[in-house]
């Protein structure tokens, strides 16, 4: 498939599929994302995807089925970001909400802030460190609304990881999941939306909102 028609294909399946009406400007925003990772990709390994015509069928539009599913205000953090999936692409489509990418590995934090430089991504900043360490850390801890996190964690450990970070009251954890991908029954207070990639690839949020303590 030619990039035209795969972007052409995205944006079709990203309003029928998740409401989402992609703007002229989101969408530049998210081709020079991408131009970026394919780029930094030849020497980093980001991910296994080489062609961009798959990464546009397989990660972004997972990305933005993430993103249909955030607010546009509140504070929205992606854990263990690394390629900025799917951190980046719902900065891109909620502008309105601040966005922290935390990355532990310094040299994809250098990804990051060169693809948020470049796509003119402002609403997002990057975090060099571990999770577990923002979620001790006072500008971090109980500040957001939501945490994602794509091919991080079992859900359950990603919850762990999440909730020292979501606000007390209202925050939600968002895990993107295969439908092969065990869920732990016990999970609280746990959506489940199944949906389908353009390249037909069956994939599922898991929306978990853990009890207010």
């Amino acid at each position: 498939m030619s990039l035209a028609r795969a972007w052409a294909a995205l944006r079709e399946w990203t309003a029928v599929q998740t409401g989402l009406e992609l703007s002229p400007v989101q969408l530049e925003q998210l081709r020079t994302y991408l131009d970026t990772l394919v780029l930094w990709n030849r020497k980093l390994a980001l991910i296994a995807q080489r062609e961009p015509a798959q990464i546009i069928e397989r990660h972004i539009a997972d990305a933005l089925a993430a993103a249909s599913r955030c607010p546009n205000g509140p504070a929205i953090v992606d854990l263990g970001s690394g390629a900025g999936l799917p951190g980046i692409p719902i900065a891109i489509v909620r502008p309105q909400s601040p966005v922290c990418l935390i990355e532990s590995r310094g040299k994809k934090t250098s990804f990051l802030e060169e693809a948020c430089r470049s796509a003119g991504v402002r609403n997002a900043t990057v975090w060099h460190g571990r999770i577990e360490s923002a979620g001790q850390d006072p500008m971090h801890r109980e500040r957001y609304a939501v945490a994602t996190a794509r091919a991080l964690a079992g859900p359950a450990a990603f919850l762990a990881l999440a909730r020292p970070l979501l606000t007390p009251a209202g925050g939600c954890a968002i895990a993107m999941c295969s439908v092969t991908q065990a869920r732990d029954a016990h999970l609280p207070h746990t959506e489940e939306v199944a949906y389908e990639l353009p390249d037909h690839t069956p994939r599922r949020l898991l929306i978990i909102r853990p009890a207010s303590p």
